[in-house]
């Protein structure tokens, strides 16, 4: 041997069995990292791409444009696409509570909004006077012709804050396409239809031929600086820009819709944190595993080390020699744990989207899949170097405390190795029920050190297999149009409403778990600006004042920082909240409005009521906020106050497995009984919203089931490596007595032990995790359902892989004579 150097590669060379362990660890936990950091491209994009599905691939809408003002910004580099509609008015859809929306909108803009121009027979319109409408508009339009056919719409149409009446007008069409139905457009009551090139020329006049111009910003960091000083160049008030904060939300842009100025997403995040999280969870998991394994190897070769400084090696070599190594199985392990990483996170998603069209990913064709997956997926570098660092970190993390120790110890303590004591405290004379059992546990309190960072390594991998699976659902972009109806259905009836009669018989259908209510009245002030409800309070010109009866579960979710004493007052008539009116420009001058706010107190009907804060808007689905004070309180309150105790909507949820065959007989049943009643389907909506979703799901399951695999097979390596460096000791064993059957229970329940163990804490790991991960969704800290189907796979796949792991090296172990057992040295 020329140089001490080569002994590195011989040492790796003579130590087989150890140097693959060490090997593998380092493959796999590169293959984890690699994998999460090319997949993580992909699932952000098929988010970006959802969210722009659902609600327009733009950034934002300048309302109530002039064709000069239209112009203005097409002109201006800082957008990189301007696309511009005109409405020409809506349809009540009788007995729905939808309308029907008919647009003008020119090419460009027809492009952002996927889900509105599928069709499914016919084409788009060409020419002034054609239209493509859904087909469920058709359907309840009564239309029972076809392509070709004249259609005819008694439309609607106002601007937004306007101060005259809306303008009816009805007017024909011909049908040229028929759309897909898109039932997304439920959540807000809207289906929008598509007319062509100069149809709201023909129809419209001049106050009404006005542009909604959908832009996106080239900067995505400066988006509101950009949108401020278009917004003053063009002179647009605040109150005519839309933000459309489901696609601004998924790219993490930050933007402001109020005076403040205040950012949506500053602030503290809990989704920062929850994806931080994350990531240090994958990552530590990663790094322990080699950790571990190589602490408990290089802890077992401190003998040879003790050997080399006494035949004159210094403590610089030792860890030379100890990086070399490291080095060497680095330069093996990590290019081939990168390279089945990124083929791995490939696979993953192809098999994922080889299960569906690829309408349901968002896009047209095959080759526009293809492409999207290529762009987020190979190439990404940093993800790479990542795994890489991630991995020499924590292997010379591990590795070089042991050799550290042994450079600098004498040699002849270093040759003798290390030697722990088990101190037993307060030993008592008892009786033994299990002898392998007793001897398993003290062997885990033998070398606490090692029992711990193995346990911990276990830990971490059930960890991040629980987290994973909350945090999937944060990529889910449609959870937040899901929140815009209450139940499955929605029954409706703003005249003489529903008795509680029918409320109570509608909780008693078989398939319905719960059945939310609300009740609802309008006044309107009279020409001296008085209500006809008594109150302590004036109301300004042109304002309503609602109220509004909602059970408890409504009021939690219209504020959820209430107290139980807070929502007892609530329920006894005391306090209620508020809804104040929204402030209207007229001529360049803002209007004042009727304001209150938390701590206030208003009277109603004769009543005190403490105002506990301001709430988002209730009112009856898709019927919209018809400007004004909104007093929310307690449904039985709404009674003392109002004197009725009829509901005017009803919200049933249904039970897994219903039959909703049944339950729509029932409800239509209802409509028939109460005259003036109507009821809406979210189901359908439902339906389209996790379709939506169901790519992203997909992949992030296969994430989901990779790391778990890579997470078993860490746990089978380092319990593997946990057995195979005490080859001597089992010898030893064997010598004194014990039988082949007793050192199988005794380590087996070694392996019980610590898969036991590091389960509990797992799933106490996992739930904290949970928690964080749900604020993220709620932007509360808040304590969740415990996710026990993930925690109970997790701890069982671990028990049972320890278990596994534990007979592989025993079976093979046993088979040895027990002095060879003792004098083996790899």
């Amino acid at each position: 041997m020329k140089s001490y150097h080569a002994l590195a590669w011989k040492e790796l060379k003579t130590q087989k069995i150890t140097s693959t362990l060490i090997l593998i660890a380092i493959i796999l936990s590169t293959m984890m990292t690699t994998v999460i950091g090319q997949s993580w491209g992909i699932l952000q994009a098929l988010r970006e791409q959802q969210a722009g599905m659902l609600n327009g691939n733009r950034y934002a809408t300048f309302h109530n444009l002039t064709e000069e003002q239209k112009l203005f910004l097409e002109k201006d580099d800082r957008l990189s696409f301007v696309g511009s509609n005109m409405t020409l008015g809506t349809a009540k859809l009788k007995n729905s509570g939808i309308s029907l929306q008919l647009r003008e909108y020119d090419e460009q803009d027809l492009s952002v909004y996927p889900t509105v121009t599928q069709l499914s027979k016919g084409h788009l319109p060409q020419k002034a006077g054609e239209i493509a409408l859904p087909q469920d508009a058709l359907d309840y339009l009564g239309f029972s012709g076809d392509i070709g056919d004249t259609v005819t719409l008694s439309l609607s149409i106002s601007l937004l804050q306007d101060t005259e009446e809306a303008y009816e007008y009805q007017a024909e069409f011909t049908l040229c396409g028929i759309l897909r139905n898109n039932y997304i457009g439920y959540s807000s009551g809207v289906v929008t239809g598509i007319a062509g090139e100069g149809t709201a020329e023909k129809w419209l006049s001049e106050k009404y031929k006005l542009y909604s111009t959908d832009f996106r910003t080239a900067d995505k960091g400066g988006f509101q600086q950009t949108v401020s000083d278009l917004a003053d160049k063009v002179g647009v008030p605040k109150s005519r820009i839309q933000y459309n904060w489901l696609y601004l939300s998924a790219l993490g842009i930050d933007y402001s819709e109020s005076d403040s100025d205040e950012s949506k997403t500053s602030g503290f995040s809990y989704m920062t944190v929850a994806g931080i999280m994350i990531g240090a969870l994958v990552l530590l998991a990663a790094g322990l595993v080699i950790y571990n394994i190589l602490k408990i190897a290089v802890s077992k070769r401190i003998k040879e080390y003790g050997t080399l400084r006494a035949i004159g090696a210094h403590q610089g070599q030792l860890y030379r020699l100890v990086a070399e190594e490291l080095i060497l199985l680095c330069l093996a392990g990590i290019p081939i744990g990168a390279i089945l990483g990124v083929i791995s996170a490939g696979g993953i998603t192809k098999a994922a989207t080889s299960l569906f069209s690829p309408e349901i990913f968002m896009v047209q064709s095959i080759q526009e899949l293809d492409k999207l997956i290529a762009q987020n997926s190979t190439g990404k570098l940093l993800p790479l170097l990542v795994s890489a660092a991630i991995t020499l970190v924590f292997a010379f993390i591990a590795a070089m405390p042991a050799a550290r120790y042994a450079a600098r110890v004498s040699p002849t303590v270093a040759m003798h190795g290390i030697t722990s004591k088990v101190k037993r405290k307060n030993r008592k004379d008892k009786h033994i029920r299990n002898f392998e059992a007793f001897y398993a546990r003290l062997n885990l309190k033998r070398n606490t050190a090692r029992t711990a960072i193995t346990i911990l390594s276990l830990v971490m991998s059930i960890t991040v297999f629980v987290a994973i699976q909350s945090f999937s659902g944060l990529l889910d972009a449609s959870q937040d149009v899901q929140k815009l109806h209450l139940g499955d259905y929605s029954i409706t009836n703003d005249t003489i409403g529903f008795n509680p009669s029918v409320v109570e018989d509608l909780k008693l259908q078989q398939g319905i778990s719960s059945v939310s209510t609300l009740k609802y009245s309008l006044y309107k002030q009279e020409s001296d600006g008085t209500l006809p409800i008594e109150t302590g309070f004036k109301l300004r010109p042109a304002e309503t004042l609602q109220i509004i009866g909602v059970d408890e579960e409504r009021l939690k979710s219209l504020m959820p920082a209430l107290t139980k004493d807070e929502m007892q007052e609530l329920k006894d008539g005391k306090a209620c909240l508020i809804k104040n009116p929204i402030a209207i420009a007229y001529e360049g001058k803002q209007t004042e409005t009727t304001s209150f706010t938390a701590g206030d107190t208003i009277s109603v009907a004769n009543n005190e009521l403490k105002v506990f804060g301001n709430s988002d808007a209730v009112g009856l689905d898709n019927e919209g906020f018809v400007n004004g004070v909104q007093v929310v309180v307690f449904d039985t309150v709404y009674d003392q106050l109002t004197g009725k105790n009829t509901y005017s909507e009803l919200y049933p949820i249904l039970e897994d497995g219903a039959n909703t065959q049944a339950v729509e007989q029932k409800i239509e049943q209802i409509c028939n009984q109460t005259a003036g009643s109507r009821w809406l389907s979210y189901q359908n909506t439902d339906r389209q919203l996790e379709e939506s979703y169901q790519q992203i799901r997909l992949i992030a399951w296969g994430l989901i089931l990779f790391i778990g695999l890579i997470g078993l097979l860490n746990i089978i390596n380092t319990t593997y490596t946990n057995i195979h460096t005490r080859i001597n000791e089992i010898g030893m064993q064997r010598a004194i007595g014990m039988s082949t059957a007793s050192l199988y229970k005794t380590f087996l329940w070694e392996g019980a032990y610590y898969g036991i163990i590091a389960g509990a804490i797992g799933a106490v790991a996992g739930y904290i995790c949970t928690i964080f991960v749900e604020a993220a969704a709620t932007d509360q800290l808040v304590f969740v359902a415990v996710p026990i189907s993930p925690i109970i796979q997790a701890a069982f796949a671990s028990i049972v892989a320890c278990l596994i792991a534990t007979c592989i090296p025993l079976s093979q172990i046993a088979k040895m004579s027990i002095v060879d057992s003792i004098e083996t040295v790899e």
